[in-house]
């Protein structure tokens, strides 16, 4: 007998149900949890208009200082990124750098299994040819702003000595950013296999950007590249005239305040976009995957469509409020081999609100006296408290920036007599 449809449940099948009914509520709860609601702002008279209708089949904008979803459609499929992909070999591209093992002005050597016919002429190319000389600042300008799968595809070379050893290199970064649902099997994006969700990838570019923020200026907003030169010339090439590409992002040419970061488009998935633009203060990120037209020209300017009027609602309707912090004093730490403590917020101190309410936010800190060792990393300490009227809309945490480990005896007796004192004036 089916235990849903009997009249009488029997103590076990009773204990069933409920726990069945516990974790269907309990998803229900965190699905609920993860949506964007700004009904709470209902009470400050603010009406939120309706997001524009998009045609991308996933889709998703978030604030780039808060991570607050102001929009979200089927954010959380996977589908390929197509060449957004590169944003991530860009990524460890810039770590290499920053570790010191990768120069920008290094001289790669083109190998001919990074040029066409390997790679389909019909993609995005930067037209390397075999035995070219190309700095490192070239390819990566080249993955950038022509979106070239060789500039890629040399760059994974140079690094990992192969696209698949590169793309376990990418696997593992995004893993310990803790992106669970963004997986590679080549640097380009030239695959269907590499699959992302549009929520992580928006996820992604915040920190791509917090990590790299000259990478902005440096790459995603570069409006073209001359490529190749003169000093490209091979034995069996030599460039003819001036060639210049232009950048495949429209958005940098027309839309205000943009700056990157990606288009991207392969026939299994259709148009993509991961985009960035900043107005007074106030950085979002869009990110659109998914988009169907034909033909190839129409899917395009349907993309850029669509990306700036999900952009313009945002613009529209929602800023970034970042009321007066002043950084809390140093607490006492009881029994540690270190005896202050320096709170931070964990992330921006900052809160995504309706834009008519920016300048009614206020700001104030809530924090303990004094705190005990041991202390972990990022251990949450207190928090910032963000009001309008005197009615919470959201906060920040504070949380220790480095471990503090426990204090040897004398420490320990030291402020064991130090504490009792301290308690009996208040001060603990």
């Amino acid at each position: 007998m089916n235990y849903v449809g009997s009249k009488r449940l029997d103590g076990v099948r009773a204990l069933r149900l409920f726990i069945v009914f516990l974790f269907f509520f309990e998803l229900f709860a965190i699905a609920s949890a993860s949506a964007l609601s700004f009904d709470e702002y209902s009470q400050f008279d603010v009406k939120i208009p309706r997001p524009p209708s998009l045609n991308a089949r996933s889709a998703i904008i978030i604030d780039a200082a808060t991570g607050t979803v102001l929009y979200e459609k089927n954010a959380d499929i996977a589908l390929p990124p197509a060449s957004l992909t590169k944003l991530v070999t860009l990524h460890l591209v810039m770590e290499e750098i920053k570790a010191g093992r990768l120069s920008p002005d290094e001289m790669v050597e083109i190998d001919a299994r990074d040029c066409s016919p390997y790679i389909p002429y019909g993609s995005s190319l930067m037209y390397l040819r075999p035995g070219m000389k190309v700095s490192i600042r070239d390819l990566m300008l080249g993955a950038a702003v022509v979106s070239g799968n060789d500039a890629a595809y040399a760059l994974a070379r140079r690094i990992a000595g192969s696209n698949e050893r590169f793309a376990e290199m990418m696997n593992k970064a995004v893993a310990e950013m803790g992106f669970d649902r963004m997986t590679f099997v080549e640097p380009s994006g030239l695959s269907e296999k590499n699959l992302v969700t549009a929520r992580q990838f928006a996820l992604f570019c915040k920190r791509y950007i917090e990590l790299h923020p000259e990478a902005l200026k440096e790459l995603h907003s570069v409006k073209s590249i001359q490529f190749p030169r003169p000093e490209h010339a091979t034995a069996g090439y030599h460039p003819d005239g001036i060639i210049i590409q232009y950048n495949r992002n429209p958005l940098i040419f027309s839309y205000d305040g943009a700056d990157g970061l990606k288009t991207g488009y392969i026939i299994e998935v259709g148009y993509n976009m991961a985009a960035t633009a900043q107005r007074n203060g106030t950085r979002f990120i869009a990110v659109l995957l998914g988009g169907s037209s034909t033909p190839y020209a129409n899917g395009t300017a349907v993309r850029t469509k669509d990306t700036k009027a999900l952009l313009d609602w945002a613009f529209s309707n929602f800023s970034t409020a970042r009321p007066g912090y002043i950084a809390p004093k140093p607490l006492r730490v009881w029994f540690g081999k270190t005896i202050q403590l320096f709170p931070e917020p964990k992330g921006e101190a900052a809160i995504t609100v309706p834009s008519s309410l920016k300048d009614r936010v206020q700001a104030r800190i809530e924090l303990p006296k004094t705190v005990k060792a041991p202390v972990q990393k990022g251990q949450k300490i207190g928090r910032i408290v963000y009001e309008i009227d005197k009615k919470e809309i959201g906060s920040v945490d504070l949380v220790a920036p480095a471990e503090i480990q426990r204090g040897g005896f004398f420490r320990i007796l030291i402020d064991t007599v130090l504490r009792f004192f301290a308690f009996i004036l208040g001060k603990v």
